[in-house]
């Protein structure tokens, strides 16, 4: 019995960290078009292409991670 409440106790914890790093990485997300333009007025283009690759991969995670959220969350 405690076996089972370990586990469900660990699922507990690891969904909450799991909603917490999503959360983390949709507030950064949220910081992109501040970043952006601070790089089209300070950095390279080199820079820029490279911070947009970055925001499109973090995108594709998100939603990667949404979709495997109990419906609840949805």
């Amino acid at each position: 019995m405690k076996n089972k409440q370990e586990d469900l106790d660990r699922e507990s914890f690891t969904q909450y960290h799991g909603e917490e790093a999503y959360q983390t990485l949709v507030n950064w997300v949220k910081s992109v078009p501040n970043a952006i333009k601070e790089i089209k007025e300070n950095g390279s283009k080199e820079e820029l292409i490279r911070y947009k690759k970055q925001v499109k991969m973090v995108v594709e995670k998100l939603k990667e991670i949404k979709n495997n959220f109990p419906e609840v969350n949805n």
